[in-house]
């Protein structure tokens, strides 16, 4: 299911919206803490900057630590604990980012925390959303959304998600659909088909599917279609011909979504990338020689 992972995060990376509802820098000590659970409708990271305790959610006990980064799912309840005497730096900001009424994260059963390695780097990304909230300026949201892209990746790229031996059923769902949409590109793919695969009723299968991917199920397969069509280009001996007909298109609606999906007739494509290919190969080659 490797490859699969892998296209879910990618295509919910090229669709995401993040919005930072809040975020600061808080010092805590148990006389500032409440004795109850908190639930935010939001997605909460909470960076443990110094200081000890503990944070209790879904039944467990999470000893809080130096180093450490937490991401709390909206509508999870949570609870920092901290002794007598004891006292916490956490960094944290609070954040939405999801597709309708699914959860990309719960979906991919993300753990709660990480071992951060590098900490002043995770540190300066929170003070880059602070600064950036606070300035307001022209540019703040997309610097804001910029950061949280690269501490959900920092966070992300330190799982094996791909390794997971227990997905989720939607998982197994969605998998099974993809594998069904690249074993059949060259034909006549309906919304019918692939949801037969799953036992879904096609329209229920459409809000599935584009909540987890973030596309509609034919837009996904036309932007499939797309990805290996430009490899397929890139092969010497390969015309505009055989490529559209391998992808399951009309070479007329070929040419037209590949040029409004690239900018580039395909004709154009294949040019463009020999002549780059032959550039690249003559560059080497003249290292070569300098050497």
């Amino acid at each position: 299911m490797k490859t699969n992972y892998i296209t879910i995060m990618m295509k919910h990376f090229e669709q995401m919206h993040v919005e930072v509802a809040a975020a600061a820098e808080t010092v805590l000590d148990a006389s500032s803490l409440k004795d109850k659970d908190a639930v935010y409708d939001c997605h909460r990271f909470l960076f443990v900057k110094s200081g000890t305790g503990k944070l209790f959610a879904q039944n467990k006990e999470i000893p809080l630590e130096k180093g450490k980064l937490f991401i709390m799912l909206a509508g999870m309840p949570h609870r920092i604990v901290l002794e007598a005497g004891e006292t916490a730096t956490l960094q944290w900001c609070h954040f939405r980012s999801s597709y309708e009424d699914r959860d990309l994260y719960r979906t991919l059963q993300i753990p709660y925390y990480i071992q951060v390695e590098d900490e002043a780097a995770i540190s300066g990304i929170f003070v880059r959303v602070f600064e950036e909230s606070a300035r307001n300026g022209l540019t703040s949201k997309l610097k804001i959304k910029a950061a949280m892209l690269e501490l959900i990746s920092y966070y992300l790229d330190s799982l094996s998600l791909i390794d997971n031996d227990a997905p989720t059923d939607e998982l197994q769902k969605i998998d099974m659909v993809l594998k069904y949409i690249d074993e059949h590109l060259g034909d006549n793919i309906t919304v019918e088909n692939m949801a037969k695969q799953v036992y879904l009723h096609p329209n229920y299968f459409i809000v599935f599917f584009k909540g987890i991917l973030g596309y509609s199920p034919i837009q996904y397969v036309n932007l499939r279609r797309m990805e290996i069509a430009k490899n397929l280009l890139l092969q010497p001996n390969s015309n505009v011909s055989s490529v559209a007909g391998q992808v399951g298109m009309q070479i007329y609606y070929f040419s037209r979504m590949f040029k409004a999906h690239t900018g580039l007739t395909p004709s154009r494509f294949r040019k463009q990338a020999a002549f780059i290919a032959a550039s690249s190969e003559a560059e080497s080659t003249d290292r070569e020689e300098g050497n």
